[in-house]
């Protein structure tokens, strides 16, 4: 007994292909695809972790500011050190 295999169509735009795969099974159609190799890189850059030391009530006041400006602490104090040293290069 054959079976019939289904074959992806060619599509004439990315909303015809987007339509014919809202109502398709791409199992359906795993013997007309090819294996490929493929390297996946992290786009973003690396980053160094460091530790820096805060008395208690400054680091209350970066925390209370950070917590006005909606963003973390951790990201507040990057981005005012990244601040600086733009003012810096100028």
């Amino acid at each position: 007994m054959r079976c019939n295999v289904a074959k992806i169509p060619k599509f004439a735009n990315e909303q015809e292909e987007a339509e014919f795969w809202a109502t398709h099974d791409a199992t359906e159609f795993l013997q007309d695809t090819q294996p490929v190799d493929m390297t996946f890189t992290d786009a973003r850059p690396r980053k160094t972790q460091i530790a820096i030391r805060f008395d208690p009530n400054t680091l209350r006041e970066l925390r209370a500011v950070a917590q006005r400006k909606g963003v973390g602490y951790q990201t507040l104090i990057r981005m005012w050190v990244m601040e600086r040293l733009t003012q810096e290069h100028v």
